[in-house]
This record gives C-alpha cells, sequence and structure tokens, in this order.
C-alpha cells in the first residue's frame, strides 16, 4: 500500500552537529520511518518538559544531599565526593552542570529509541530520588 505521505525533500538528513545549531526548520518527520534514528532541529514539547524535569529535580537532589550531609550522612558519589571536597558551589555546580549535559545529549537523541528512554529512565530515577529524600526527611523530623 502507497503512503499518502511525500518523500524527503532534503538532500540530507539533519546530522548530529546541525542539531546542534538553534535556527532549523525541521521539527518533525513525514513518516514515523523517517523519523527512527534520525535527528531534528527543535526538541519536541514532551522531550523539553523531560529535560527541564531532570535539570531541576538534580537542583533539588543537590539542595537535599547537602542538607543530609549537615546530618552527618555521607556522599556515595565518588565523583560528587571530590567535587564536594572543593567546596559547596563546586559540589552543586558540577552536579547540575554535568545533569544537565547528559540530558541535554539525550534530549538531542529524542528520536533514537536509547536516548528517548534514557531521558524516561533518568526522569523516572530522579523521581524516585527525590521521593527518598523526602522520606527521609519525613522520618527524621
Amino acid at each position: 500500500m502507497e503512503s499518502c505521505l511525500e518523500p524527503e525533500r532534503r538532500r540530507r538528513p539533519t546530522s548530529f552537529w546541525s542539531a546542534l545549531r538553534p535556527g532549523g526548520r525541521r521539527r518533525s518527520f513525514r513518516s514515523t520511518e523517517a523519523a527512527l534514528n534520525a535527528y531534528s532541529d527543535h526538541a519536541l514539547p514532551g522531550t523539553v518538559v523531560l529535560a527541564l524535569f531532570v535539570v531541576i529535580a538534580s537542583g533539588f537532589d543537590a539542595s537535599f544531599t547537602l542538607l543530609h550531609l549537615e546530618s552527618g550522612a555521607r556522599e556515595a558519589n565518588p565523583v560528587m565526593r571530590f567535587a564536594l571536597e572543593h567546596g559547596i558551589m563546586i559540589f552543586v555546580a558540577a552536579k547540575v552542570t554535568l545533569t544537565a549535559f547528559g540530558t541535554f545529549f539525550l534530549a538531542i537523541h529524542q528520536h533514537f529509541p536509547m536516548g528517548c528512554k534514557g531521558l524516561r529512565y533518568l526522569t523516572v530515577a530522579y523521581t524516585t530520588l527525590l521521593v527518598y529524600h523526602a522520606a527521609i526527611f519525613a522520618v527524621n523530623t
């Protein structure tokens, strides 16, 4: 059965590097097959929401971690423990920046199965982590 979708009009698909540039025109694809493992110039609204949630949750996680550390807890992540040894601002900046960079990478790969799943799993992981922090504070107060 023939598709009523028009054929791809571009000679070359959007590359990874051009997906990083602002101002492109490719917002979506004409077919589901064309969208799989392809880059677009704009993030989907759902991707933007998930990415913003993850970065904001990372900031809350850093704040909750600092509160736990004041109560005598110990940072389990060796990379973040190293950053914490260099100061609170370095710790928060490293935490949020590393998370934002990884989230941005996943958002660019929104049409790749692993990029999409990775962003969703990261959202679930940060939601779980924030619930954990809230539960710890509920028990301790």
